[in-house]
């Protein structure tokens, strides 16, 4: 898959759980934080989750799949990555 370029990043009034819910268990649901979302020029919706000690994000789509984000001189854009690793960077410090 290639990458996703962003073309707007929002912050809804009320987070979204359900992305984080299909790929994590409650409990662990609760050390992350709703930080917003991304619209893809896809028309994919990536949503930002960070982790309330590691500090670090894990992104994902409404099916569950992970993102990694990127930036450059010709934009910021997500890649696709593993999931069992992007829950192992954003949840380890």
């Amino acid at each position: 898959m290639n990458p996703l370029k962003v073309i707007e990043q929002r912050c809804p009034d009320r987070p979204l759980w359900d992305p984080i819910l299909k790929v994590m268990p409650e409990k662990s649901v609760a050390q992350f934080m709703f930080m917003g979302e991304v619209l893809c020029e896809s028309g994919t919706r990536i949503f930002l989750y960070k982790h309330i000690w590691s500090r670090r994000y894990i992104n994902l789509d409404q099916q569950g799949r992970a993102y990694q984000f990127h930036a450059s001189e010709q934009g910021s854009h997500y890649v696709p990555v593993e999931l069992s690793g992007a829950i192992s960077r954003a949840s380890s410090f």
